[in-house]
């Protein structure tokens, strides 16, 4: 069950003289001319509940992440878990192997851009065979956990880094993985049309306690390399490509409301397939009357960052608010669309997120076809594992022009 957040509004009525009072992207004023009107008691202007995302597309995202964080070290939120489907590709057609081709060793190696938690907390690795193909132009969702997987895990042991300059995760896997490729021989090698049709592809899971890896699959440390000899030669390699065109995307655990302490005074945001808060303006006709004989000239809502949320886990760098139109779908608003990014905002800057919503707010009140439903969504949440908790208290400031 969603829990209904009760949030309070200030809305800040600032009287300005301009010579234009339609003018959208007013500047700021002096303080002196503000007039605040925070006693809202009369009428409740919007509800907030917080909601589960079903599931995220992940198909062939910058980054794929990879780790675990368990509920004793996230308290708030619960269990969080990402792993990911991949295809490995060959870098060369018509392979030849030589006579009697023997594995020496295999090196899967990822590099990642950056990762969430702590870099210690991560303890295991397994890595299997999918036994399903899977395809560069399908499209792939988070929740998608019914693929066949092979009950052999091929990791000897790996090693991740902690040299910022030179990051990497890289897996020694057994010979007996290598051996299956080499096994296909020349036939199977010749292309990758022919190669997939016999090793669909990898899994990776990791039991990691507190960390997030985001791994970079086009990354200069990101392959995978069979080293082996033939009756020929001593030291050769078949290499691997992982980004490219190799198809692949990343899985997420399914959040639950009640796997989070819901609190009537906060919002909580999650990356991952986790938790967005839908609002809903009611009241418009009192607010309509509050503005009477008034021109709207701009209009900003804001969250401020609950003070220490961000001690072990950081906010998110930035967060969208986006409408839902008659069609039960989710839209940018016009404030983004038309003048930019820039414009609207949604930036982490001093613990708070502000977007300028004015033709949102000039709409909803003039045109019955806008609904009056906005989310407040995490930006990047399939390649990131960020999550944000927001004091109750959103503020709408409305700057108006006196008619």
């Amino acid at each position: 069950m969603n829990k209904i957040i009760s949030l309070s509004l200030i809305i800040g009525l600032i009287a300005v003289s301009c010579t234009d009072p339609n003018t959208i992207g007013l500047e700021i004023q002096p303080t002196s001319d503000n007039i605040i009107i925070s006693d809202t008691s009369s009428f409740s202007w919007q509800t907030s509940e917080v909601e589960s995302e079903d599931s995220l597309r992940t198909d062939e995202a910058l980054n794929l992440i990879l780790g675990k964080i368990k509920f004793d070290y996230d308290s708030e939120f619960g269990l969080n878990r990402a792993a990911f489907y991949t295809q490995i590709l060959l870098a060369e057609n018509n392979t030849d192997l030589g006579i009697d081709p023997i594995v020496d060793s295999v090196i899967l190696s990822y590099t990642y851009s950056a990762y969430y938690g702590d870099l210690v907390d991560f303890t295991s690795l397994d890595v299997s065979l999918i036994k399903k193909d899977i395809y560069k132009d399908s499209i792939y969702y988070s929740n998608k956990f019914n693929m066949l997987i092979g009950n052999v895990d091929y990791v000897d042991d790996f090693n991740l880094s902690d040299n910022l300059s030179d990051p990497f995760l890289r897996v020694k896997l057994s010979n007996n993985f290598g051996q299956e490729i080499l096994g296909l021989e020349n036939e199977g090698l010749k292309d990758n049309e022919t190669f997939l049709e016999n090793f669909k592809g990898i899994s990776l899971i990791a039991s990691a306690q507190n960390t997030m890896l985001y791994l970079n699959p086009a990354g200069s440390n990101s392959f995978l390399k069979i080293y082996y000899h033939n009756d020929e030669r001593d030291t050769l390699s078949l290499d691997f490509e992982l980004g490219g065109e190799a198809a692949r995307f990343s899985l997420f655990n399914e959040k639950h409301e009640e796997s989070i302490i819901v609190d009537g005074s906060r919002i909580y945001i999650q990356s991952m397939a986790g938790y967005k808060a839908r609002i809903v303006v009611n009241n418009t006709d009192s607010i309509k009357k509050m503005l009477d004989r008034k021109a709207i000239n701009k209009v900003t809502m804001s969250f401020d960052v609950e003070q220490g949320s961000q001690s072990e886990y950081t906010a998110h760098d930035k967060l969208f608010l986006v409408r839902v139109d008659q069609e039960d779908k989710n839209v940018f608003l016009t404030d983004y669309t038309i003048e930019g990014e820039t414009h609207f905002g949604g930036r982490l800057e001093n613990d708070k997120y502000e977007f300028n919503i004015t033709r949102y707010f000039h709409q909803l009140l003039n045109n019955d076809s806008y609904t009056n439903e906005l989310y407040l969504l995490p930006a990047g949440a399939a390649v990131n594992a960020n999550r944000t908790i927001l004091d109750k208290d959103i503020t709408l400031t409305i700057h108006y022009s006196q008619l």
